[in-house]
């Protein structure tokens, strides 16, 4: 199965999603590759590698057309396709080819069957890279937090999946993630009941702490940094609830 972690609006928590969903569903024995599809490379960064020291990227795959598979780095059931800031280039390169928003979902074809899931962290835009990543997945989480002007944005993205229907008909919204939550405020449990209301949204809430930050620092998931941390547990469970998900799609 492949999954995009997708909103325009930056600093939302979609790499941190990306990385520590990855993690969780390792530690449930699930093969993973992630997928950094965003020119700024967080999440390359975020698992401690330098992104000017890498040879080859998602880019040499998308524009020069090298084989996939020589980009991959893994460790264990944990395997990785880094992004540098090269990638951002793609988008004015890929505009004139014929399949352009194709792209990622023919090179994903010959491997996808390897794993388990496939996990794509999505820039903070709507552009060409995006759409790659959503023409080639199955499903979409939205990191969001809990705001009303991060509300009304959702609008857009539910648009540009229904146009990416046009061209991928499997695809579908697997949920809302909440993340950055305080629940000691009552305009975030105002935007929580009222994305209920509206969205399937996971039960699963990640709340704002330093702690994930740090664990950027120390080049590791929230998992490896502190396993007994809440928002390591919050990171386990939307990982069981991803599979009990993609488990009632199989039937």
């Amino acid at each position: 199965m492949i999954i995009s972690i997708a909103n325009q609006k930056g600093g939302v928590g979609k790499t941190t999603t990306t990385l520590n969903l990855g993690v969780a569903l390792t530690k449930l024995n699930k093969k993973v590759l992630m997928i950094d599809m965003d020119p700024q490379a967080s999440l390359t960064i975020s698992l401690g590698i330098e992104p000017t020291e890498l040879k080859q990227t998602i880019y040499n795959a998308l524009i020069e057309e090298t084989d996939i598979k020589n980009v991959i780095l893994y460790s264990d059931l944990l395997y990785f396709i880094p992004s540098t800031i090269d990638l951002s280039a793609a988008e004015l390169e890929l505009v004139s080819e014929i399949g352009r928003e194709s792209k990622l979902h023919d090179l994903l074809e010959n491997i996808k069957d390897s794993f388990d899931y496939i996990i794509i962290d999505c820039p903070p835009s709507l552009g060409l890279l995006t759409v790659n990543a959503l023409v080639a997945s199955n499903a979409v989480i939205v990191p969001m937090s809990p705001e009303y002007l991060a509300l009304r944005g959702f609008g857009l993205l539910q648009q540009t999946i229904a146009k990416v229907k046009k061209l991928n008909k499997s695809i579908e919204l697997m949920g809302v993630l909440v993340t950055m939550f305080d629940g000691r405020t009552s305009h975030h449990k105002e935007i929580l009941t009222e994305l209920k209301n509206k969205y399937p949204v996971f039960e699963s809430v990640i709340k704002k702490s330093v702690k994930f930050p740090d664990a950027v620092l120390a080049g590791q998931s929230i998992i490896d940094f502190d396993e007994s941390f809440d928002g390591a547990e919050a990171y386990k469970n939307l990982a069981e609830e991803v599979i009990s998900w993609h488990s009632k799609e199989l039937v």
